[in-house]
C-alpha cells in the first residue's frame, strides 16, 4: 500500500517526509554513499509536492543524513556530528555571556567518557601505540620549549589514544566536543593553561598505561581537565 501524507501540513508534512526517507534509508539497509529515490520518485510515492521534497532533503543534508550532489542526485550522507557540534556550540557562546555552567557541563561529560574509555587501555595498548604516543608528547614538549602552541597536536593525542578500542563514534564523539570547546575558547574569560602542565599530564597518562596501571590511568586522566574546570569554578564564584 502507497503511503499518502497529503493531508499533512507545514511542519508535519516535513516531519513526516524526513521520517519517510530515514525509514527508507533503514528498511533498505543502505550505506553511506547509496543513491536515494529521486526527489520526483518520492513526491509521486508519497503524494507530495516536489517543493515539499525538496524541503525535507534539504534540512536532512544539515544534519548529515543525506548529501545532495548536482547533476547527480541524492545519496546517503555520512552521518556526521556537525549538527551537533553547531548547536551545542551556539548554546554555550550564548550561555558564556552569562555565566560558564554549560562550558563546565562539556567538560564534566568530556571528562567521564575519556575516564571510562582510558581504563579500557590498560589491556588494550601495544609498545608500538604507545610509542606513537610518546614521539606526539615529544613534538609538544619540544612545541613548548619555543613557546609556541600545540592545539592541533594535543587534539591528536585524544585522537590517537582511543584508536585501540576500534571504536569510530568514541573518536566522533571527542572529536565534537574538541571542536566545541576550541571554538568558545577564546570568547571564555580564562587564562591559558601552561603548556608544560599539559606536556607532563600526558607523559602520566602514557606512565600509568605503560604499567598497566587502571586507577592510575583513570586518576591521571582526571587531573589533566582539573586545571581548566578549577580555572571555571574560581571564576564562577568570583
Amino acid at each position: 500500500m502507497r503511503p499518502s501524507i497529503s493531508t499533512s501540513r507545514g511542519e508535519a508534512l516535513q516531519q513526516a517526509i524526513q521520517e519517510y526517507i530515514k525509514d527508507y534509508i533503514i528498511s533498505h539497509r543502505l550505506k553511506r554513499g547509496d543513491p536515494l529515490p529521486s526527489e520526483g520518485e518520492i513526491a509521486n510515492q508519497l503524494t507530495a509536492s516536489r517543493n515539499a521534497i525538496r524541503e525535507a532533503v534539504k534540512t536532512l543534508q544539515a544534519l548529515g543524513i543525506v548529501e545532495t550532489r548536482h547533476g547527480q542526485g541524492t545519496f546517503v550522507g555520512d552521518f556526521s556530528l556537525n549538527a551537533l557540534v553547531a548547536g551545542l556550540t551556539f548554546r554555550i557562546r550564548l550561555a558564556a555571556n552569562q555565566d560558564l555552567s554549560t562550558v563546565r557541563e562539556l567538560l564534566e561529560i568530556r571528562q567521564m567518557l575519556e575516564c571510562g574509555l582510558v581504563a579500557r587501555l590498560t589491556d588494550l595498548v601495544t609498545e608500538f601505540h604507545l610509542g606513537e604516543l610518546r614521539t606526539l608528547v615529544n613534538r609538544m614538549e619540544e612545541m613548548a620549549a619555543r613557546g609556541e602552541i600545540f592545539l592541533e597536536e594535543d587534539r591528536a593525542f585524544h585522537e590517537m589514544l582511543y584508536r585501540p578500542l576500534d571504536n569510530s563514534l568514541v573518536i566522533q564523539l571527542l572529536q565534537a566536543f574538541w571542536e566545541i570547546y576550541h571554538i568558545v575558547e577564546p570568547e571564555l574569560p580564562l587564562s591559558e593553561e601552561q603548556p608544560d602542565g599539559t606536556v607532563l599530564g600526558h607523559r602520566r597518562i602514557i606512565e600509568a598505561l605503560e604499567a598497566r596501571d587502571k586507577n592510575a590511568a583513570v586518576t591521571a586522566m582526571a587531573a589533566h581537565f582539573d586545571g581548566v574546570k578549577n580555572r571555571i569554578a574560581g571564576l564562577q564564584r568570583s
